[in-house]
């Protein structure tokens, strides 16, 4: 008996690198089923439902329901629905995104890690990422009792920006801001656009990045940012994990709804996913120490520089007068962690570049990074990122 084939329509931009990264991951996910036959059409952002959803005879979408009008598309449909974004504006179907908290989290470790004692996000009106990701890294400041200034902008293309220069009076909100700011600062911006915005208004007005404003962005657009000066630091979403997961959803859903039309998803189906980011690939935008003590600085330019020879903070000690009292809590003090758990994750970040970037084993991996057992490095992989270091180079290169 030939299976018949189910037809999926995916309602997701191809105009940014997290949803690509989210098409990615329902195409692994479909590479070893093959059973579906799939409608994506050619969206931007915000764009408007395709005119021919309202009179599609298809058995399941995948949407990114980020306007109302692609909310009340997908709902007259009734067919089994998964949606990937943060938006929430069909409350009663499954939906799978990043953590949010997570993301913030991982920003604000990485520039405290430079030392940085005055903080700053920017991020756009009216998205609740944008929202989750700047309310938590206030937080995290908070509890560190650090200032941080926020700056909610409207969301605009870069070539608006560039555009406006040749007006009379280009200064924006976000100049003004920016020039306000207590300085050196550490800057987190919601996503890589708007870093890469938050780039240009700072060579138009003078301020040097990373020496007097460090940005951090999130999705690592490899194309974006690698092409900005300074390339951009940025956080690392699991994009490719939200597309699998939301495939296998649906795919679920649709198993248990053969007659194509239905009511709302099964009882035992989660509603919530949400995935941890990857990591932080550290590019020159926050390539900069930002710490007064000249002997804790010292600590942290030996460790970066040989993290991966195998030291420890015993090797730490003989090249600084600090005694290791003195040191374990000036270094916290300065970093808000230990001078163990920065060699480890400057470690772990070598340990990464090279999954993604060569095809070395995890014995080879091991050695480089100053790991004595490939097993242990594993071990110490997947704490850190909730993934074997196997699973992560796959998602890499798939």
């Amino acid at each position: 008996m030939v299976r018949k084939r189910k037809t999926v329509a995916l309602l997701i931009e191809t105009s940014n690198a997290y949803a690509r990264g989210i098409l990615e991951g329902i195409v692994e996910y479909q590479r070893t089923r093959d059973q579906w036959s799939i409608f994506l059409p050619e969206l931007e952002r915000g764009a408007p439902p395709p005119r021919w959803l309202s009179h599609w005879k298809g058995d399941g979408v995948i949407a990114r329901i980020e306007t109302e009008e692609i909310a009340q598309a997908v709902t007259k449909l009734r067919v089994p629905t998964i949606d990937v974004s943060a938006a929430r504006r069909v409350p009663k179907i499954p939906w799978v995104e990043t953590n949010d908290i997570r993301v913030a989290d991982l920003a604000f470790e990485h520039l405290r890690t430079k030392g940085f004692r005055n903080f700053a996000f920017c991020g756009p009106k009216g998205f609740n990422w944008a929202l989750w990701r700047g309310e938590q890294f206030q937080r995290r400041c908070e509890e560190y009792e650090l200032d941080c200034s926020m700056h909610w902008a409207e969301f605009r293309a870069r070539t608006q920006f560039i555009d406006s220069l040749s007006k009379e009076n280009p200064e924006s909100p976000i100049d003004r801001w920016l020039k306000s700011l207590a300085k050196p600062v550490g800057l987190f911006c919601a996503f890589d656009i708007q870093a890469q915005i938050v780039l240009d208004h700072c060579r138009n007005l003078g301020i040097q990045v990373p020496e007097q404003i460090a940005v951090i962005g999130v999705d690592n657009d490899t194309i974006v940012c690698n092409l900005a000066h300074p390339s951009i630091t940025s956080v690392i979403p699991d994009a490719r994990g939200a597309g699998q997961w939301a495939a296998k959803l649906l795919d679920d859903w649709m198993e248990q709804s053969p007659n194509r039309t239905t009511k709302g998803p099964p009882k035992s189906m989660q509603d919530s996913i949400l995935l941890e980011p990857l990591g932080v690939e550290a590019r020159q935008s926050t390539d900069v120490t930002a710490v007064s003590n000249p002997e804790i600085t010292a600590a942290i330019r030996f460790i970066r520089e040989h993290a991966c020879d195998g030291i420890d903070v015993s090797h730490v000690l003989q090249h600084n007068p600090l005694s290791r009292r003195k040191l374990e809590y000036q270094f916290l003090e300065a970093t808000g962690i230990t001078p163990h758990e920065m060699i480890t994750r400057v470690r772990m970040e070598k340990v990464r570049q090279l999954l993604q970037d060569t095809e070395l084993s995890l014995e080879e991996i091991a050695d480089r990074c100053g790991f004595e057992h490939p097993e242990y490095m594993s071990v110490v992989f997947k704490r850190r990122y909730h993934v074997t270091p196997g699973r992560f180079r796959k998602q890499q290169k798939s």
